[in-house]
């Protein structure tokens, strides 16, 4: 799922000019039926999702006051932020920060953006050190990444140092190191063999592996490894 950096603007309900009233009409939108259209004293006031009616009991001819009314556009506020987040767990898993970023450029006051990632963590349904580990593994696994690189990665990703070095620790005793980067090597030495000098094809691969994660030493072994190999299949 896309979101657009372009932060929107969103109506603060403690910004509104509010009038007590009373409910005459209840109408669900032609556009979006999961929301109602609220009418006070015969006017268009404002819209609230259908569950957001039926939890709050609203009906016609019911009084409110323009601070019940406040109150519900900050449920309203609460209620969208939730589902904008939910709707982007749906697609794939996502960090504390991604989503208080995603909140925020869509307009959600701080407090609101706050409240929900913190609900979200509450309910287990956002947790920054379950991703890490689901994060490093596979992309250990599937594009040969190593620590160095998925620590940036994470980091950008705003996840805690502390949650990164523990996914990281269980990485690195599960899986050699040193073998992921002579296999990653080995692949890249070999779309390099119509390189003839032979400190460039090492320098591109060591390149290559350190832009991957791998770190200077793990590289300059794997490097030597497939070098050394090569040169043996060679006399063969």
């Amino acid at each position: 799922m896309a979101f657009n950096s372009e932060k929107k603007e969103r109506r603060d309900p403690a910004d509104l000019d509010l009038s007590d009233g009373t409910v005459t009409r209840l109408a669900q939108q032609k556009k979006d039926l999961d929301r109602v259209s609220v009418f006070i004293d015969e006017a268009f006031a404002f819209g609230l999702a259908i569950d957001l009616v039926i939890e709050a009991g609203l009906h016609k001819g019911q009084a409110l006051s323009a601070e019940e009314q406040r109150a519900l556009l900050v449920r309203q506020e609460v209620f969208a932020a939730k589902a904008s987040a939910l709707a982007g767990l749906a697609n794939r898993a996502r960090t504390t920060k991604e989503i208080h970023d995603s909140l925020s450029r869509k307009g959600f006051a701080e407090v609101i953006v706050e409240d929900t990632v913190a609900d979200l963590e509450r309910l287990g349904l956002v947790d920054d050190a379950a991703y890490a580990r689901a994060f490093v593994r596979g992309r250990f696994s599937g594009r040969g990444y190593g620590p160095s690189r998925l620590r940036q990665d994470l980091m950008r990703k705003g996840v805690a140092r502390e949650a990164i070095d523990q996914a990281l620790d269980e990485l690195t005793e599960a899986e050699d190191m040193g073998e992921a980067a002579r296999d990653q090597a080995a692949r890249k030495w070999r779309t390099l063999s119509s390189e003839d000098d032979l400190r460039k094809r090492k320098k591109k691969t060591m390149d290559y592996l350190v832009r991957r994660g791998f770190g200077f030493e793990s590289a300059r072994a794997a490097v030597d490894a497939v070098s050394a190999e090569d040169e043996e299949e060679s006399w063969d």
